[in-house]
């Protein structure tokens, strides 16, 4: 199953960019509000950047099946980037080639399985950020952490089962490969953001 292999293929990059992303902080309840706005900047470049060319990637059937109209996050994160005042015209380009990967279901399904795993602790985030001192009163500055909110588990589940089903064997490298480049995306503007 290809998600199994995702996940211990990408496992040393996904520790990383989580060494990268105030991991620690946001768990002890003591992320600074500049963390927290810079994890949603490397957020939303990323997905004002990827979200929309993945999604129109994917055939009409697929892109239905997973339901894509309802995983994109972008406006959230815009929503989030307004509470906080930050003015997405001003964000810095990026000091790299962005990976996009080539049109083919595996290797766009690898890109989704970051953006989407990504989202996976969102509930979690949440719940330490909003019990940090720092994030008092601020939950209409949460909106991407929370995006799925209920049905984050069942929104995972349909995800994994349609990667599981429409990825061949013979394709699984160019899935990893895919992921483990989006990965480096991430961890890229994390460090040039840094």
């Amino acid at each position: 199953m290809i998600a199994n292999i995702l996940r211990a293929e990408t496992a040393e990059k996904h520790k990383e960019l989580e060494s990268l992303m105030f991991v620690n902080e946001i768990m002890n309840n003591s992320l600074s509000t500049e963390a927290y706005k810079k994890l949603l900047t490397i957020n939303y470049i990323i997905h004002q950047k990827l979200e929309n060319k993945l999604a129109n990637m994917l055939d009409a059937d697929l892109a239905e099946k997973l339901q894509m109209n309802d995983r994109l996050k972008l406006s959230s994160l815009e929503k989030d980037l307004q509470y906080w005042g930050i003015d997405n015209l001003t964000l810095p380009a990026l000091n790299f080639e962005l990976f996009v990967p080539e049109k083919n279901v595996a290797a766009v399904l690898g890109a989704l399985y970051v953006l989407e795993g990504a989202t996976l602790g969102g509930n979690v985030i949440k719940k330490h950020i909003l019990a940090n001192p720092n994030f008092q009163g601020a939950e209409d500055g949460l909106n991407y952490y929370g995006v799925y909110g209920e049905e984050l588990g069942s929104k995972w589940k349909t995800f994994v089962s349609i990667l599981n089903e429409s990825v061949p064997e013979a394709d699984y490298e160019a899935c990893v490969n895919s992921a483990n480049e989006t990965f480096d995306n991430l961890i890229k503007l994390s460090k040039q953001l840094g």
